[in-house]
């Protein structure tokens, strides 16, 4: 059983690893909480009746800590064409924290492969069929207050024949040529609880939310400066109506606050979504560049009568592109692109592509360190923990939605269409992604 409370972020060297709890860095009474939700699954690799109940015993599964791809022993010891598929079952139990009563709570993955159930208290509470993209689900409902012990659990089905349930049609970029198969839950998982009126998650797939976006524009190169925007969605599920203030703090890689501003007072009807806005001029900006991983923590506060009810920190970064005669151009300088064409799973033998987030560094490193500015990742839209690694080493990515060696029509086309859509939207204030790939050939 895991009991949520406020993590502190450790680095590590293991895989492995027990989480220490801590109080949290500062007062954020009545703010939404995010919570690391990958420590104390269990898993069994099987497909046994009845694994979604509360009640079911699953004593003897493996325990594991997230992300974990349950055949991740078999990277390079044998050729993606072979790697075992199949189905495999994921539970968690876990407590609330107390003061979550009336709080909005959502579950992210980052992702499962291929397809998966999913199951609250041993209600389903929707399914996710894509392999490549997160998703999430609003839990609110289904979710037992402190201190009521809750049951999640996942059915994951990565058969290389998978097809979508609503259409029988099987997802072209589940190719064994290039897509490898490390089955499961090989990606992070979060938890969310807010207040009822907050700003949303930018998970497209399922909740049909697009989050927080920040963004620059009329930039001076020479003068370091740019007009910073920031949007966020916001929902009201209050039974009544909210007046909110929108705050802005830009705040630079050694966390000094170089801007705080304000968008005008928004009043929201209950029940209503509506994007609030607000924008300033910053100066003394350090621009994002290939080699160049500068980042800056953005936080949006909602406030409502003065005091902070929702703040989403948005790790970001400004660069100036463009695209013209040919080049492309990064802040005013022609770049000639060069690089590689990486297998999206970007895995390590014995650990496959559930690798921690330093490792990923390295990885991507390497490929700022032999001079490449470019990585085009194959043929499938990367992990989130790619994205932000190419976002720090400072490593220009050429994002794909999903596909193979062809073009596609029909249903094939739609679910291309929809996983480009949930991608972009979910990895839009990665300043690493300067191309979208619309397909591996002619479309």
């Amino acid at each position: 059983m895991f009991v949520l409370a406020r993590l502190l972020l450790l680095p590590f060297l293991l895989l492995n690893f027990v989480v220490f709890a801590g109080p949290p860095a500062k007062d954020n009474s009545g703010q939404r909480a995010t919570f690391n939700f990958n420590p104390d699954w269990k898993v069994i690799v099987g497909d046994p009746a009845g694994a979604e109940a509360v009640n079911f015993n699953d004593a003897t599964w493996k325990k594991v800590t997230l992300p974990w791809a349950w055949n991740e022993d078999e990277a390079f010891k044998i050729d993606i064409h072979n790697l075992t598929t199949g189905v495999a079952w994921y539970r968690k139990e876990f407590k609330l924290p107390k003061g979550s009563e009336g709080k909005k709570v959502f579950l992210e993955f980052e992702g499962v492969r291929q397809g998966g159930e999913f199951y609250v208290n041993g209600q389903h509470i929707g399914r996710h069929e894509n392999g490549a993209m997160a998703v999430g689900f609003d839990v609110t409902a289904h979710i037992k207050p402190a201190p009521a012990l809750n049951v999640v659990a996942v059915r994951t089905d990565s058969d290389w024949g998978y097809r979508e349930k609503a259409t029988n049609t099987k997802y072209q970029w589940s190719d064994q040529n290039f897509n490898a198969n490390y089955g499961g839950i090989p990606k992070n998982v979060f938890l969310h609880i807010t207040d009822k009126l907050y700003q949303t998650l930018p998970l497209f797939s399922n909740l049909g939310t697009s989050g927080v976006y920040v963004y620059a524009q009329d930039f001076d190169i020479p003068g370091k400066a740019a007009t910073i925007h920031a949007a966020s969605e916001v929902k009201n599920e209050h039974a009544a109506a909210r007046t909110l203030q929108y705050e802005v703090v830009v705040e630079d890689m050694r966390g000094k606050k170089v801007k705080t501003f304000s968008g005008a007072p928004v009043t929201i009807a209950p029940g209503e979504t509506k994007t609030v806005q607000a924008n300033a001029r910053v100066t003394d900006l350090n621009f994002w560049s290939w080699g160049y991983g500068y980042l800056y923590n953005v936080y949006t506060t909602l406030k409502v009568d003065g005091k902070p009810v929702d703040e989403v920190k948005t790790r970001t970064g400004f660069r100036k592109t463009a695209f013209k005669n040919g080049m492309v151009y990064l802040n005013d300088r022609v770049l000639m692109m060069k690089g590689y064409a990486q297998r999206t799973s970007n895995e390590w033998p014995a650990v496959g592509m559930s690798v921690p987030a330093w490792l990923s560094d390295y990885s991507n490193g390497l490929m700022v360190k032999s001079n490449a500015n470019l990585v085009r990742w194959m043929h499938i839209t990367p992990w989130k923990q790619d994205v932000e690694s190419c976002d720090r080493v400072g490593l220009i990515q050429a994002m794909p939605a999903g596909d193979a060696e062809k073009d596609v029509t029909g249903t094939r086309w739609t679910q291309r269409t929809q996983l480009m859509r949930d991608a972009i939207i979910y990895n839009k204030n990665n300043p690493s992604i300067l191309f979208y790939e619309s397909g591996n050939d002619d479309i």
